[in-house]
């Protein structure tokens, strides 16, 4: 039997950022990561390993950083828990007698069950290599693609086909708008507006019906009897956490379906850890428990939990939940949003207060290839506070939503945010006498 001082089960970019950080922390301690793959894919660049990758190898995570902090790498699947004697049982039925056990077993695709979901041609995004690989062929081979789901990834995935030669695309999503689950109505919108700039159809309100296809998939029927033509399906409905082997081993399970853990990232077992997307996450401003899927919550638990496998419980790195940070790029477009929007805080009945800014990404506005951004910033009405934010706009403005995040997560108020300190350029950034952060929190003063 193998013994180590950690072990980590999941290569993702949770599993990944808790070795590290747990190799800063304990620089003396014996460290295995276990993987089921060889090659772990980017999980955000899946979208794009149709065309602006032209190989799904150049969607591979490096393992360079394993090496580099001496961490022994494990190819194998791992098949069983045993917590009592604390070690973990592999497919080829080795055995690691462990310490300290960080779960990063990430998350699976979720599958609704459509009438006709087996017919040949009908795929998922999944993070296995192989599969990629298979479903990047049929990609190439297809002309009428259909995309169910218009989340994150649908859209990001119809924006990248779009830009294909000889393809004609399609979402089917059953909300009203797509992304209209982190965005108010009006971001949805400009975001599905840059995509149908590229030829995508979207059918809003509707869900799918059947599949229709013999020995492979013909046509996508909908709720409303109407059917699209397809030669090739793609479900993007979302993710399950992969919290098989936790449940096997009687570690506890919450309700949405994540492994439980504490603000430390600790389970109900001792010496046994979560992190990413197959463990709970919690609403930093309702404490709520909820499932935030993002690789950014992944490494922001990795790098708690890391910190605190060794370290003495009144040093040990709390946990202060997810402000659920998300961004995305559609045809030149960026739209981001953080924290709560006016729909989720209504849901919560938190009073509230929002202040909406335009400005030009240059000054003057006459410069070659100006745009517009804006920004919409929610306060809690009460205490002044900060507790969302969105903002729309040229490439340039990316990491704006970064800003407001620190914002949020450092509390700070309408008044502090209206004498916000910031750099200014013609070429890269609004002017210093509009910037909308700014402009929008006078909005609300």
């Amino acid at each position: 039997m193998k013994k180590t001082d950690i072990l980590i089960i999941g290569g993702g970019p949770a599993g990944l950022v808790t070795a590290v950080t747990a190799r800063k922390n304990n620089p003396d301690k014996k460290i295995i990561l276990v993987r089921e793959y060889s090659k772990c894919a980017v999980p955000c660049g899946l979208p794009y390993i149709f065309n602006r990758l032209d190989a799904v190898k150049k969607d591979t995570m490096p393992d360079k950083a394993y090496k580099a902090n001496k961490i022994d790498l494990v190819i194998e699947e791992a098949t069983n828990i045993d917590t009592e004697n604390k070690k973990v049982t592999l497919g080829n039925k080795e055995e690691i007698n462990y310490d300290k056990l960080v779960l990063a077993t990430g998350s699976n695709p979720a599958v609704i069950p459509i009438k006709g979901v087996e017919t040949s041609g009908v795929y998922q995004i999944k993070k296995d290599m192989s599969y990629l690989e298979d479903l990047r062929e049929a990609v190439l081979q297809a002309k009428d693609i259909v995309i169910i789901g218009g989340g994150f990834i649908g859209v990001e995935l119809a924006e990248e086909l779009s830009a294909m030669e000889g393809k004609n695309i399609s979402i089917v999503e059953i909300l009203e708008h797509c992304l209209i689950a982190p965005f108010d109505e009006e971001f949805a919108i400009a975001g599905e507006e840059k995509i149908k700039e590229k030829g995508v159809k979207l059918y809003l309100k509707t869900a799918v019906e059947e599949i229709i296809g013999k020995d492979k998939v013909e046509a996508v029927k909908l709720n409303n009897g109407e059917q699209i033509s397809a030669d090739l399906v793609i479900m993007s409905v979302g993710a399950r956490p992969n919290i098989k082997l936790a449940k096997e081993a009687g570690i506890k399970i919450v309700e949405k379906g994540g492994v439980l853990a504490d603000e430390f990232m600790r389970t109900n077992i001792p010496d046994v850890f979560a992190v990413g997307d197959c463990a709970e996450t919690r609403n930093f401003f309702t404490g709520k428990s909820n499932l935030i899927m993002l690789a950014s919550v992944a490494c922001y638990e990795a790098r708690i939990a890391g910190a605190n496998l060794y370290r003495a419980s009144e040093n040990l790195v709390r946990n202060e939940g997810t402000i659920a940070a998300f961004s995305t790029c559609l045809n030149r477009l960026v739209i981001a949003s953080v924290g709560l929007n006016e729909k989720t805080a209504a849901e919560e009945n938190i009073a509230i207060a929002v202040g909406v800014s335009e400005a030009p990404n240059h000054h003057p506005e006459t410069l070659p290839g100006t745009g517009t951004i804006k920004v919409k910033l929610v306060f809690e009405k009460s205490s002044k506070i900060l507790i969302g934010g969105q903002v729309a706009g040229p490439e340039s403005i990316a990491e704006m939503i970064n800003l407001i995040a620190v914002a949020i997560q450092k509390k700070m108020t309408v008044r502090e945010l209206a004498n916000l300190q910031v750099a200014t350029h013609p070429l890269i950034t609004a002017p210093p006498t509009a910037y909308p952060i700014i402009k929008a929190a006078e909005m609300v003063l």
